[in-house]
């Protein structure tokens, strides 16, 4: 093996692959760069080999089986045209401080005793996965940081506008910063991406997320119970305030003029504001106008809905992250049917890994087909959370008061829980909004809930079942069927 003519193999191998990230950008969608490029270590460049670090055996198989042509010809170029070979292994320790450091790998909440009563004991989720869901101390759950969120031409003005905010001192970038979305877009997922990276960066930040329902919730609580001043210094005495839905304060005139105050307080102390809504300020009927105009001050940007690229890079993210094989031509089939709502194009796939585990055929395009005959054609409109509980009551031979109600019984904690699921997959409510709807119960307890729901589909035909057959009688419903 002929000795290296530079300086370190481990610098040289660092400004290489540098180069080879450069050449996929310029080459692939910016989604397919983020999930198997990113987080790939080099080690060093020795005798014309390039040594690399992934942090799975998945993204090592991807990148071995579809890149490494792409790879080795940018390595290559960047060596000046001299031949260079690449060993890819994998780092399991590396994979588990990524993790770490994305809050990832910790045990969802869940309401004391409930599950316990409902099912038995289950398998340990895996690091990173949708049932491993954690909750920072900013009430955020964890999981959905900036590294799960995939960007596209569709959201790449808002996802840099997030970033900037997040990677800034607060009130250094833009202030207010005022996110727009349709359901299911990722308005949401972008003010938790902030709150996450802003803690992570420096913990010492006081950072809260709150939606507007529960700044309303707290705020005629604070009147009734006269404690005005405790309810201003809670959300004052702050660094970073996260507004979510801020469209439900439309013609709240009291609580209006307490956060248009609490608006002015924390701008005047060069404090961080974040608002995210289903509109643009200018649509928002019912919204003083000196409320608008302050929403306007700072950055206003929106989210549409993913372009085709997009969609798949999502799936795969998706996948990776749930540990589900699916063939290209199978994501692509998703991807081209659900082309308006992030959590329904989600929300498909567990459906056709759920279909494939129970029955125990490979996934494959007609198997999807089949899987998805009940989530197809898209409905026009979010089902009211109403029709959903009603009939998943019905269903399980229970009544809405039943499923709101304190009970931990086995047979209602799953009717509960596929009910909290079905109404996140069908209407997009917020989890606290969902927590509110089911007794009052705490988001963290929805979060578990709609984990758990996942969970079984995919290890057992029953509950899969279950849900399929109340997802058709809940659109047949709702389509006046």
């Amino acid at each position: 093996m002929s000795a290296p003519t530079f300086d370190t193999g481990e610098t040289t191998a660092r400004v290489v692959w540098s180069r080879v990230i450069d050449r996929a950008r310029q080459e692939l969608p910016e989604g397919s760069v983020a999930m198997w490029f990113q987080g790939v270590r080099p080690t060093t460049l020795e005798g014309g080999v390039l040594r690399l670090l992934t942090p799975s055996d998945l993204v090592r198989d991807r990148l071995a089986r579809q890149y490494l042509s792409l790879i080795r010809a940018a390595a290559s170029d960047a060596m000046g045209g001299d031949a260079v070979d690449v060993e890819l292994a994998t780092d399991p320790e590396g994979a588990r401080a990524a993790r770490r450091a994305a809050g990832h790998g910790e045990e969802a909440g869940e309401e004391p005793g409930e599950e316990e009563a409902s099912e038995p004991a289950s398998p340990a989720p895996r690091p990173g996965s949708r049932e491993a869901v954690a909750v920072s101390a900013a009430g955020i759950p964890s999981g959905y940081s900036f590294d799960t969120f995939v960007p596209g031409p569709s959201n790449r003005f808002a996802h840099a506008a997030a970033m900037a905010v997040a990677e800034a001192p607060p009130s250094r970038a833009y202030n207010p910063l005022f996110i727009s979305g349709g359901v299911g877009l990722g308005p949401t997922h972008l003010l938790y991406a902030i709150a996450v990276h802003m803690t992570r960066l420096a913990p010492v930040l006081r950072v809260k997320y709150v939606t507007s329902e529960t700044f309303m919730a707290e705020f005629i609580q604070a009147v009734r119970e006269r404690q005005g001043y405790q309810f201003a210094a809670r959300y004052r005495d702050i660094d970073v305030l996260l507004v979510d839905d801020i469209q439900f304060l439309a013609r709240r005139e009291e609580t209006q003029t307490e956060f248009f105050h609490t608006f002015n307080a924390l701008q005047a102390k060069e404090r961080q504001i974040v608002i995210a809504s289903d509109r643009p300020p200018h649509e928002l009927s019912g919204m003083e106008e000196r409320l608008r105009s302050r929403f306007r001050l700072g950055l206003c940007v929106d989210v549409q809905p993913p372009d085709l690229e997009t969609r798949i890079a999502i799936l795969q993210v998706k996948a990776a992250r749930d540990g589900i094989e699916v063939p290209e031509d199978v994501l692509e089939l998703i991807a081209s049917k659900f082309d308006q709502n992030i959590r329904e194009l989600e929300g498909a796939l567990l459906r056709v890994a759920a279909f494939a585990s129970f029955s125990g055929k490979p996934v494959d395009t007609e198997l999807a087909g089949r899987a998805l005959v009940d989530l197809l054609p898209q409905s026009e409109s979010d089902v009211p959370p109403e029709v959903i509980m009603d009939e998943t009551a019905a269903h399980f031979s229970l009544s809405r008061a039943d499923l709101v109600g304190k009970s931990r019984s086995r047979p209602l904690t799953t009717a509960r829980h596929i009910a909290m699921y079905l109404v996140r997959e069908q209407n997009g409510l917020s989890l606290v909004r969902i927590g509110e709807l089911f007794g009052g119960r705490d988001h963290t307890t929805v979060i578990h809930a709609i984990s758990k729901v996942e969970q079984l589909m995919r290890a057992r035909g029953s509950t899969y079942l279950q849900v399929q057959e109340l997802t058709r009688r809940i659109r047949a419903r709702s389509r006046g069927g």
